[in-house]
């Protein structure tokens, strides 16, 4: 008998950790949990829920659509720094983004001191509504805003000449020109927001201001850590788990496209950026984006002067735990995406069953939709019976950000080896080249550049969560984030953006190497 294939038992033991966790966290009483028990509690923050994450996706899409139009038809010094700074939103911790929040809107912020220099006395609150949105547009709206460019500069120059050639105008370009781009990429755009902004935790948890501001994953935290209401966590996880299955299949059709053809896309000014309107559009477009994003951003750079004040064995003991949590993770997202992109490779080309193949490239996508919380605390509760449970955080932490980081490392391993199959695929199988030789010899050119820029972005996306180690830390365990956070908490503002700046230094460098990896040739 044949053995398995790896990417078999790699899809077969996560759909068995989600199932296995799930049964565990529900079985623990022993009783069914009455979902109509916490039918009112439920709607309640169902309805926060998706109220504020149907605001955040309207008002990120609307700035980085704005943005996008704007950075298109303008050059100016300085544009390749704020391309750059636009493209490193999406490693920013949300404890970052938290901290920056405070810095800038809080009751000592930037706003409330220049407010009250000129006079305004009365105060302003962040907590609820108005911190949470902030905190979501500042994390999204410039990520958008770097896709859509990126989409938009894709639009082929002929069709450039010809609109000039024929005299469009700024609404027949925007129609012709711009519309087609943006209606293709909004979709997965918006739902890929909305369910960033529906699972959101630690921005809620910090700037929510109360239970009645809390997300279904807020809910699911505080079910287990401080009501120790396992029947409870376990329903809220099956109605999010749902909930966001269902945005993630709508998202995967939507980002399903036909490849465009390859033309040239030289660069060229477009014809409507010599209009006078939209000169005025794109300066107050501009200087909007810059009054809102660069306050925020600015305000990681005030621990600088602190840097040395928080060095200490707390946070060298943090830095340690959070670099080694982050290389385990990757090890782990990187390759249990290696194994599912190779199984989805030979059912689609070698065994020519497109199906299994799309189950096998879903697969990683679900992992989106999967609450952590719940997950983890399912697989706590079996794992602590075959190991110490001081131990436990120590295996979960990196299992959890690994999974978490597997649809990441998936989109750039599985185009490659699928490229791979495509060049050398029947020469290899001429000579008779399989298994491991056939990684080392064929496929390994090829994906090693991918491999690292995987591999750099995972750890990057590990270093700075702060999720699960909301659960598991303490004196025993603790890393930068939750570190961040306790500082957060003791209201100490100069050690936080201390703190806070060395994770967005190291995320930065990891995201760089990361993209540079990624765009490096063969």
């Amino acid at each position: 008998m044949k053995l398995p294939h790896p990417g078999s038992l790699v899809a077969f033991a996560i759909v068995a950790l989600v199932a296995g966790g799930f049964i565990a966290l529900a079985t623990i009483g022993g009783e069914k949990p009455a979902l109509l028990s916490i039918g009112p509690y439920l709607w309640r923050v169902l309805a926060f829920s998706l109220i504020q994450a149907a605001l955040s996706t309207i008002l990120s899409l609307s700035l980085g659509v704005a943005l996008a139009l704007a950075l298109a038809r303008r050059r100016f010094p300085g544009r390749d720094l704020v391309l750059a700074l636009l493209g490193t939103t999406m490693v920013i911790p949300t404890i970052v983004a938290v901290f920056a929040v405070f810095a800038v809107y809080g009751r000592s912020g930037w706003i409330t001191q220049a407010l009250s220099f000129l006079g305004w006395k009365e105060s302003f609150s962040i907590f609820g509504y108005p911190g949470i949105l902030i905190a979501h547009v500042f994390l999204n709206a410039p990520y958008v805003t770097r896709i859509l460019l990126d989409s938009l500069s894709l639009v082929p120059s002929e069709q450039w000449r010809l609109a000039s050639a024929f005299g469009f105008k700024p609404s027949h370009i925007f129609r012709h020109l711009d519309w087609p781009v943006l209606r293709a990429e909004l979709p997965g755009l918006a739902g890929l927001v909305f369910l960033l902004c529906f699972k959101s935790f630690a921005i809620v948890l910090a700037l929510g201001g109360g239970p009645s501001r809390s997300t279904l994953e807020v809910a699911i935290y505080e079910a287990l850590k401080i009501d120790l209401d396992f029947g409870r966590a376990a329903w809220l996880a099956l109605i999010q788990l749902a909930i966001c299955l269902t945005l993630t299949g709508v998202l995967n059709w939507a980002l399903t496209r036909p490849p465009t053809t390859h033309t040239i896309r030289g660069l060229i000014q477009r014809p409507d950026a010599k209009n006078k309107n939209l000169k005025i559009l794109d300066a107050v477009v501009l200087a909007a984006g810059t009054l809102f994003i660069a306050p925020l951003a600015l305000s990681m750079l005030t621990g600088l002067s602190h840097m040395l004040d928080v060095i200490d064995i707390d946070l060298l003991r943090a830095f340690v735990t959070s670099v080694t949590i982050a290389i385990i993770a990757a090890t782990i997202a990187c390759f249990l995406a290696l194994a599912l992109a190779s199984s989805a490779r030979r059912w689609r080309v070698a065994l020519r069953s497109p199906r299994m193949a799309a189950f096998y490239d879903f697969l990683p996508n679900t992992l989106l939709a999967v609450p952590p919380f719940a997950l983890t605390a399912g697989l706590f509760l079996i794992v602590r019976r075959f190991t110490d449970p001081s131990a436990a955080g120590l295996i979960l932490l990196p299992l959890i950000n690994g999974l978490a980081a597997v649809p990441f490392a998936y989109r750039s391993l599985a185009p490659r080896l699928l490229t791979a199959e495509e060049r050398y695929g029947r020469v290899a199988a001429s000579l008779g080249i399989t298994g491991v030789n056939k990684l080392t010899i064929m496929d390994w050119p090829l994906i090693k550049r991918p491999f690292g820029a995987a591999f750099a972005l995972a750890m990057a996306l590990s270093f700075g969560d702060f999720g699960i180690i909301a659960l598991f830390g303490g004196q025993e365990l603790i890393t930068l984030p939750y570190l961040l956070f306790e500082r957060l908490g003791a209201y100490r503002l100069d050690e936080a953006s201390a703190i806070g700046l060395l994770i967005v230094l190291v995320a930065f460098l990891l995201a760089n190497a990361s993209g540079r990896l990624s765009h490096a040739g063969d």
